[in-house]
């Protein structure tokens, strides 16, 4: 059985689609939702998404936010999302360095918080590049 899945960030609604599963990554772990899911409210860690429909996944970094989980739907209003497919890996490669770089190097705690927060990002990112030409990750959900 599916459920409705929401994908939004403040500029746009990226997907609304029925989907079959859910895998995301809540502030206190992984998680996911089937329909029938107990409701629940979570903040979202930056992580990837994975989606199925069917018999594809779908995968998508999500830098953080909120999600809301309930028996026939799924709303996730996030910070900023990408398609597996729009990560850029030069640019995460750079972000990565640079942040290595910044830590290896004296700074204040609020710096070191800002740039191990910058590192964990672009490791998701480039994890989940790395996997967007897997046959389990074949393309994207269409968007609106």
């Amino acid at each position: 059985m599916s459920f409705m899945l929401s994908l939004l960030t403040q500029e746009r609604v990226l997907v609304t689609e029925e989907v079959d599963f859910v895998k995301a990554k809540g502030v206190d772990g992984e998680f996911g939702v089937l329909t029938g899911h107990t409701p629940f409210i979570t903040l979202l860690d930056p992580g990837e998404l994975v989606v199925r429909k069917g018999d594809a996944l779908y995968s998508y970094y999500v830098s953080g936010g909120v999600a809301e989980v309930l028996p026939k739907s799924m709303i996730v209003l996030a910070n900023t999302v990408e398609r597996a497919d729009d990560i850029n890996l030069e640019l995460a490669r750079t972000a990565r360095k640079n942040a290595e770089e910044a830590l290896s190097k004296p700074i204040s705690e609020i710096e070191r918080r800002t740039y191990l927060l910058e590192l964990k990002r672009e490791n998701v990112r480039l994890n989940i590049a790395s996997r967007r030409h897997s046959p389990s990750h074949p393309g994207q959900i269409a968007e609106d």
